[in-house]
């Protein structure tokens, strides 16, 4: 999820991402095509209790191991990532870790915090405490220094709309874009920007 920059995401007569991607999505995409402009990385960092290296051969055997055996394409696209760069995976509780890297939001970039089916498995305690740091960082975010939090996460779908909501906060304006819908594991996506 860290290299994302990396991937093509393709629908129904076009594709967007980099001319040369490690690999290509292609998800049953409904709504328009994303607009805008390519994003520039400057630094990417993640975070999980038990980091692993998919560039390693027993992390990546191990990481396919977690894969359902009936989703042989899932299996395929693991195998495609690990051939990317792989960002550098700090080991530690995600909100223990967001509280710093928060307060070492680059000037002149957007900090763009992002997590993807994670943030359901908080307990409400820690998830509290998140909304806490991303309140404070966002007061003290400017135009110069703004902050975004990007999420796929469930909502509880109370809607019976199915999957994961896409969501996009972002600072200095405090305001919350519902992006769409996504399949749990990216099979299909509804997107509503």
């Amino acid at each position: 999820n860290l290299m994302w920059d990396q991937f093509a995401l393709q629908g129904n007569g076009w594709q967007v991402g980099p001319e040369n991607p490690v690999l290509t999505l292609t998800p049953d995409w409904e709504g328009p095509a994303p607009q805008g402009a390519d994003p520039v990385i400057t630094e990417r960092r993640g975070v999980d209790l038990n980091p692993m290296n998919p560039t390693v051969p027993d992390d990546l055997l191990r990481l396919s191991a977690f894969l359902w055996p009936d989703q042989p394409d899932r299996l395929k696209m693991t195998r495609a990532a690990a051939g990317s760069v792989p960002a550098p995976v700090d080991q530690n509780d995600a909100v223990a870790w967001l509280e710093h890297r928060l307060n070492d939001a680059p000037t002149g970039h957007t900090h763009l915090v992002q997590n993807t089916i994670a943030w359901q498995y908080f307990p409400e305690a820690i998830q509290a405490k998140g909304r806490a740091l991303f309140k404070a960082a966002g007061a003290k975010a400017t135009t110069t220094r703004p902050l975004a939090w990007l999420q796929l996460e469930t909502d509880g779908d109370q809607h019976g709309l199915g999957g994961a909501a896409i969501t996009l906060q972002t600072w200095p304006d405090g305001q919350t874009r519902a992006l769409g819908r996504a399949d749990f594991h990216g099979r299909w996506v509804r997107w509503t920007p």
